[in-house]
């Protein structure tokens, strides 16, 4: 399994198959997976959300001013398909490597 971290833009392998990968979600590890990528309040932020809706963050969770004080980043619910093809653009600028079909969702 593999997913695209938002704060380093790349594909990251997760090391794991997929019946572990289901296993895991259901367990209270996820909780750690995004520690340092979410603020006070995201539940609520993200409970909000159409089921097409993703959260637009600014400063970017790649840049290191997100990551001093998420708490103060300014964020807006966006339909997913803006999340994704901004990811993917800053990705492609960044390189070295496409992220692929990201951008094409």
């Amino acid at each position: 399994m593999t997913y695209f971290a938002p704060d380093t833009l790349a594909w990251e392998t997760l090391e794991m198959g997929h019946s572990v990968w289901v296993s895991w979600l259901l367990s209270d590890r996820l909780e750690t997976f995004y520690d340092g990528l979410r603020w006070p309040g995201w539940r609520e932020e993200a409970g909000a959300l159409a089921l097409s809706q993703g959260i637009t963050v600014f400063p970017f969770l790649w840049s290191k001013e997100a990551h001093a004080d998420l708490a103060a980043t300014r964020r807006l619910a966006v339909p997913m398909r803006e999340v994704l093809g901004v990811a993917a653009d800053f990705a492609r600028q960044a390189g070295p490597v496409d992220p692929g079909f990201l951008g094409d969702v």
